[in-house]
C-alpha cells in the first residue's frame, strides 16, 4: 500500500500544472521587469521637474505630446536608424564571414576563437574610453599609424559623420564576436550529410551557402538582427565615453536623449515618456520576428 501512495504522489508532482514550477521566476520577472515598467509608465503620466520643488501633478497624455513635437526627438531618432543600418551593414556579414572560418576546423581555430570573443568580455564603458585615447586627434595612435600612409589627421569625434564611423567601429568591435558566435552555433546545427549531397550533385561553394547555408541559418540571423534592433534604441555608454553626444547633439540617439532629458535637463517624466516610447518601438520588431520564424518553419 505504501508503495502505491508513493507513486500516486510522484505521478500527481508529474501532472501538476508547470505554471506551479515556474512561480518563482515569474515573481522574479515582476520585482525586476514588470514593477519598474509599470511605474515607469505611471511617471510619464505625471509633471515631475528635479529642477523645481512643486509636487507631482497628474497630465495625462501631455509629456508624449511635447516629445512627439520635440524637434530633438526625431532629430536623435534619425540618428539612431543611421547608426542602426551602418552598424547591421557591417557587423552581419563579418559575423557570418568569421564563422564560416571557424566552421571549417582548420588548425588554430580554436585559439583564434578564444582570441575573438575577447571583446565581448570587456565592459563598454572602459572600450568606449580607450577608443576615446586611440581617436584622439593629436595623440591617438589611429592618427598615427594613418600618417605613416601620408593620410592626414582625421578629428574623429569632431564632427557629425565622422563621430558616428567612430562609434559605428568601436560598437562592431564588440558586436561581430557575438554575431559570430549566434550564426557559428547555428552552422553546427546543420546536418553535414545536405553539404556533402550538394558537393556529389555537383553544386559550388557558392550555390551551397545561398540555397542551403543561408535558408537555414536565417531564422538565427532574424534573431541577431532584432537583437542588434534593441541594443541601437537603448545604445548609451558607448556613446556617452566617445563623444557625449556631441558635438552638440551630432551623434545622441534616442537612448542618449533619454538620460539627457532625465539627468541633465531634470525632466524625469518627459525622460520616462521617452523611454515608454522606445519600448513601443521595440514591440512590433519581436511580433514581426515571430512571425518571419514562423514563416521560415
Amino acid at each position: 500500500m505504501g508503495l502505491v501512495r508513493t507513486s500516486k504522489r510522484k505521478q500527481r508532482q508529474l501532472t501538476r500544472p508547470i505554471g506551479h514550477y515556474t512561480l518563482g521566476a515569474w515573481l522574479l520577472l515582476a520585482l525586476t521587469i514588470l514593477i519598474p515598467l509599470l511605474y515607469g509608465i505611471y511617471i510619464s503620466l505625471l509633471d515631475i521637474n528635479l529642477a523645481s520643488f512643486l509636487p507631482p501633478q497628474f497630465i495625462g497624455l501631455k509629456n508624449y505630446t511635447t516629445v512627439l513635437q520635440a524637434s530633438e526627438t526625431w532629430a536623435t531618432l534619425r540618428i539612431t536608424i543611421a547608426l542602426m543600418a551602418l552598424g547591421m551593414t557591417i557587423q552581419i556579414p563579418c559575423g557570418i564571414l568569421l564563422a564560416l572560418a571557424l566552421h571549417q576546423q582548420l588548425r588554430g581555430t580554436k585559439i583564434f576563437r578564444s582570441i575573438l570573443i575577447t571583446p565581448m568580455l570587456l565592459t563598454p564603458v572602459a572600450v568606449g574610453l580607450t577608443y576615446r585615447f586611440m581617436f584622439d586627434t593629436d595623440l591617438g595612435i589611429i592618427n598615427w599609424f594613418l600618417g605613416k600612409f601620408g593620410i592626414e589627421s582625421i578629428n574623429w569625434l569632431g564632427s557629425q559623420t565622422s563621430g558616428l564611423m567612430a562609434i559605428v567601429i568601436v560598437d562592431s568591435w564588440q558586436s561581430i564576436p557575438f554575431v559570430m558566435l549566434l550564426v557559428l552555433a547555428a552552422l553546427s546545427a546543420i546536418s553535414t550529410s545536405l553539404f556533402e549531397a550538394a558537393t556529389v550533385d555537383g553544386a559550388s561553394s557558392r550555390q551551397i551557402f545561398r540555397l542551403i547555408t543561408i535558408p537555414l541559418i536565417t531564422p538565427t540571423l532574424l534573431v541577431i538582427v532584432m537583437i542588434k534592433i534593441m541594443d541601437f534604441l537603448k545604445l548609451f555608454d558607448t556613446i556617452f565615453m566617445l563623444t557625449r553626444g556631441g558635438p552638440g547633439n551630432a551623434t545622441t540617439t534616442i537612448g542618449l536623449w533619454t538620460y539627457k532629458t532625465g539627468f541633465v535637463f531634470l525632466e524625469l517624466s518627459r525622460a520616462a515618456a521617452l523611454g515608454v516610447m522606445i519600448l513601443i518601438i521595440t514591440m512590433p520588431v519581436y511580433f514581426l520576428w515571430r512571425k518571419s520564424t514562423r514563416n521560415v518553419r
